[in-house]
């Protein structure tokens, strides 16, 4: 920042949007959010961002193309009202939606989504953090003004089993490598989920080193725009099972099939509200 001026951008926000809510529900590992905002790295900077009234400040980022960049990662420009308007047509969340108001789904880059999953995969949040963290400090670029970018496929697929197992990735070291090594050379198109019918793009990762159900799903859902994916979890398992089966268990294909019938191209929507409300109100 040239003469020490602060680089700040205002990106506007229509109502019901909830900038911290929707950064902290799973669907990506790269925010470190608090009380007051979030911070985290876009556009190969190191950003903040605070909601304010009717906005969200960045700190870090002025530039008109990469503000508007993050505002469709972030989800400002979907139409919130129309959709939770649309699910409080069902019973259970039109209850919910009085406290899960306001998520977005997320619009992130195909390869650090694909990446950030097969990490997480039986895995928990803090030793993701941290291989994360890992990673981009061993194989990430410097960013101007500290901290390290996402490594590219390019340098994973690249990097040694044991130098990837340094960074806490267990058993999923090879099934990484594998899959980056299959970016870096071509061989996955990461553009063709955007375009194929959904059932083709979802065997399509599946057929990934390290990807389940679940995985692909996310994928599809935070990286693609696919409404019509429903992530399982084992908190969304519970609450579908509790709120619309009456704590009767059902299968994970099960659960699947009935949110896509019940929700059609909502079901992602509609598993991002069920999954906070699980995380806040059910006890296992």
């Amino acid at each position: 920042m040239a003469g020490g001026t602060r680089r700040r951008g205002i990106l506007p926000v229509r109502g019901p949007y909830h900038l911290l809510r929707t950064l902290s529900c799973g669907q990506a590992f790269g925010w470190r959010v608090d009380g007051t905002g979030a911070a985290g790295v876009f556009a190969q900077r190191r950003i903040r961002l605070t909601p304010r009234r009717g906005a969200v400040e960045v700190d870090g980022l002025d530039d008109a193309a990469s503000l508007e960049r993050l505002a469709h990662y972030l989800g400002l420009d979907q139409p919130l009202r129309a959709i939770e308007r649309e699910l409080a047509r069902d019973a259970v969340l039109a209850r919910i939606l009085r406290t899960t108001s306001g998520v977005a789904i997320l619009r992130q880059d195909p390869w650090e989504c694909l990446a950030g999953f097969v990490i997480s995969a039986f895995n928990n949040i803090p030793k993701i953090e941290l291989t994360l963290d890992r990673l981009r400090r061993r194989f990430g670029a410097p960013l101007p003004g500290g901290g390290y970018a996402f490594p590219q496929p390019e340098a994973i697929g690249a990097a040694s089993e044991r130098a990837l197992r340094g960074c806490v990735l267990g058993y999923r070291a090879p099934y990484l490598r594998a899959v980056a090594r299959r970016v870096s050379t071509g061989t996955l198109d990461l553009r063709a989920p955007f375009s194929l019918p959904y059932d083709e793009a979802r065997r399509m990762l599946l057929d990934l080193p390290g990807v389940g159900d679940k995985v692909a799903d996310c994928v599809l859902l935070f990286a693609y725009g696919r409404g019509d994916a429903f992530p399982v979890d084992v908190w969304v398992k519970r609450a579908v099972e509790r709120w619309y089966f009456r704590g009767r268990a059902q299968a994970e294909r099960r659960i699947r099939e009935f949110a896509r019938s019940r929700f059609g191209s909502l079901a992602g929507y509609a598993q991002q509200h069920l999954f906070v409300a699980a995380r806040t109100t059910l006890r296992f």
